[in-house]
């Protein structure tokens, strides 16, 4: 058993904290347009972007994301 990444919940989390994605851009030194293309699935958030945003949003990496358990680590 494993688990996979799922959709990210990265919107859901600035909307916890109350913040824009133009503010969370800001502080993540990244353009709005860029935060944008990952709450909306066009571009994956990498392990390093999702390490940042943890801590400035002061949360777990997991929680950025929805976990998905997988019985086979090959699917």
């Amino acid at each position: 058993m494993g688990f996979r990444l799922g959709d990210c919940l990265l919107l859901e989390r600035l909307k916890d904290k109350g913040w824009t994605q133009a503010y969370f851009a800001k502080r993540m030194n990244v353009s709005r347009q860029y935060v944008n293309k990952i709450i909306s699935g066009e571009r994956k958030m990498s392990f390093e972007f999702a390490i940042n945003a943890a801590h400035i949003l002061g949360c777990h990496t997991a929680d950025l994301y929805i976990l998905e358990v997988v019985r086979n680590r090959s699917e």
